[in-house]
């Protein structure tokens, strides 16, 4: 009788693989995924519903006309699928990635096998993200389609001379991209800075919809690869070795690849410009680094809190009050200067940033629209909203008052800057996945634990759901929690017990005691390890450790059904309808 596979030990054997030959594993990985992602380009060839009357012929989901079971039933399992194969594969590189960072011995390369090992391996890494950048550049699979409304905007300033901030495409239904996409009734809700950009792209390309899209793409998928030039650099400056397994990170992450690259988010290039900035600080040009996070609020005003950190370090770096104030004000007349000078052809008054406030206000399935439905049962909508809006602001502020306060030296500023750049999302009303882009870029260069895996997390669990399921066939009320849920839950439990054990040391080795040892040597053992956990010898549970993780365990899977059922009407009349078929049951 054939033995039946292991898939258990297949896994821990690739996974130790991984420590011993990382070399090896990064390469095979790379092959692996590079197929994954040509599979993935090619589904628009595959799937009906594809746009064959243009070139490329493209396919964009979410689709104007809502699910279609028939068509895109299987393109959305296999997607989903695939995202978790990718997502395997990627984590066994990144792995492989840090240990040949580290060495067995936790040295850096060229300590272990000599300099010629570690520049190796980086261009092994480079040559495969090159690849897959190549590839999403050639894939007319679009997750989304905000590379139309950026011709758009740049078509309606440079063949209309109209300004795209306040004027929207509805205007010029005549325009060959009219169709194209959506959000043909909002005018750009981005900064002065995308709007030249994307009008300069868009009077190159003209009307030809194949130029369009390759120079748009092009464009942003060319500035990504500069982000890995970035990233490269920085990273060989704050630690040697480190750069291995920063370019994984970013480079070769599944989600930035599907999501963000493939679909040409300018998110990209306002990473460009903060790794620009943070550069220039290390290269000892201050001003000129402040300039560069300046243009990045240009694109998206998200990195203003950036500009804020980056100056409360720069000013305090200097030594005299005289000199302290002198900087300060002039890095404020300069960054004021561009701003305004920036938005002196569009400028229009308030109505300037009509569009960007009131598409800010409207709910998009996240934590605070969970938390303002539920209010609004008890107090007024508009009120709800308003208190939710300024707790969730009041909370944000002050996290970036106490890095502000708190900054002392780079590797502070960029530690402070991935945190007010990865939390930021949790709070907001509108929540797109591509604006994870910034906090997966910063983090890459500060790879702490903590943040290291609620970022993964965040990535997986956004790829996962966001895309593939956005259509799926079910109703809001249940959608809606659904998505919160699936996609904001992992990065907050994971940041939730990662940040308790390593505020809690000697609380955590106690708890680990008192759940892996027999109680009459707990003491003992306790005694014998001190505050490391890992000196605890593992026994048989006791019965009371059993009941104990037990409850926790049905709490913890109990809480999250709770709340989805209680913010979904459907969900909650259907337990009802089950609790009264039990009670007439046990009648």
């Amino acid at each position: 009788m054939r033995n039946p596979v292991n898939v258990r030990k297949i896994i821990n054997d690739c996974w130790a693989a991984g420590l011993q030959k990382p070399r090896q594993v990064i390469v095979a990985t790379g092959f692996i995924l590079l197929l994954a992602y040509v599979k993935f380009a090619a589904m628009p060839f595959l799937v009906p519903g594809t746009d064959w009357t243009r070139f490329p012929p493209y396919l964009a989901l979410p689709t104007e006309g809502g699910f279609k079971f028939s068509s895109y039933f299987l393109l959305y399992v296999f997607l989903s699928i695939n995202a978790v194969a990718l997502f395997g594969l990627y984590l066994f590189a990144l792995r492989s990635a840090g240990a040949a960072a580290g060495g067995p011995a936790g040295n850096p390369p060229h300590l272990r096998n000599g300099p010629v090992y570690g520049r190796s391996l980086v261009r092994v890494i480079v040559v495969f993200s090159v690849l897959f950048h190549l590839i999403m550049l050639a894939t007319p699979f679009l997750l989304s389609t905000d590379i139309f409304d950026y011709i758009r905007h740049g078509r309606i300033l440079a063949f209309y001379g109209e300004n795209p901030l306040v004027i929207p495409a509805t205007y010029f239904p005549h325009d060959p991209f009219f169709t194209a996409g959506g959000w043909v009734g909002t005018g750009s809700v981005y900064g002065s800075l995308h709007v030249y950009l994307m009008a300069l792209l868009a009077r190159v390309a003209g009307d030809s919809f194949t130029a369009n899209f390759f120079i748009f793409k092009g464009f942003f998928i060319g500035l990504n690869l500069t982000n890995l030039w970035l990233i490269w650099k920085l990273a060989r400056r704050l630690k040697p070795g480190l750069e291995n397994k920063a370019l994984v990170f970013y480079g070769w992450n599944p989600f930035i690849l599907t999501f963000v690259v493939a679909n040409a988010h300018n998110d990209i290039l306002m990473l460009t410009l903060v790794l620009a900035g943070f550069l220039m600080y290390l290269e000892k040009r201050v001003v000129i680094g402040a300039l560069f996070i300046t243009l990045a609020t240009l694109v998206k005003f998200i990195t203003l809190p950036i500009l804020l950190i980056y100056l409360a370090l720069a000013i305090r770096q200097q030594e005299g009050l005289s000199r302290r104030l002198g900087l300060g004000a002039g890095i404020l007349a300069l960054c004021s200067a561009v701003s305004v000078l920036s938005y002196f052809p569009l400028w229009v008054g308030r109505e300037t940033f009509y569009y960007l406030t009131t598409v800010g206000q409207k709910t998009n399935f996240t934590i605070s629209m969970l938390i303002r439905d539920a209010a609004a049962g008890h107090i007024e909508l508009s009120m709800s909203n308003t208190i939710v809006q300024g707790s969730l602001a009041g909370v944000l502020a002050l996290y970036l008052l106490w890095h502000i306060a708190g900054v002392r030296h780079f590797g502070g500023m960029l530690s402070a800057a991935a945190g007010v750049a990865f939390l930021t999302p949790f709070a907001l009303f509108w929540f797109q996945p591509w604006y994870l882009t910034l906090a997966l870029g910063l983090i890459a260069l500060r790879p702490h634990r903590l943040m290291l895996v609620a970022a993964l997390a965040f990535s997986f669990s956004v790829t996962f759901f966001d895309s593939f399921w956005w259509n799926a066939p079910v109703s809001m009320d249940i959608q809606k929690p659904l998505r919160v849920l699936v996609v904001f839950g992992p990065p907050l439990a994971l940041l939730a017990v990662l940040k308790g054990r390593e505020s809690l040391p000697r609380a955590w080795s106690r708890l680990m005691a008192w759940t892996l040892e027999q109680q009459s040597t707990r003491a003992r053992v306790l005694r014998r390890a001190g505050p490391d956990p890992a000196a605890i010898n593992i026994c048989d549970p006791t019965p009371l450790r059993l009941a104990v993780e037990i409850s926790v365990l049905v709490t913890a899977a109990m809480v999250p059904m709770a709340v989805v059922i209680a913010t979904s009407p459907q969900l909650r009349s259907l337990a009802e309808l089950v609790l009264l078929k039990l009670r007439l049951l046990a009648g």
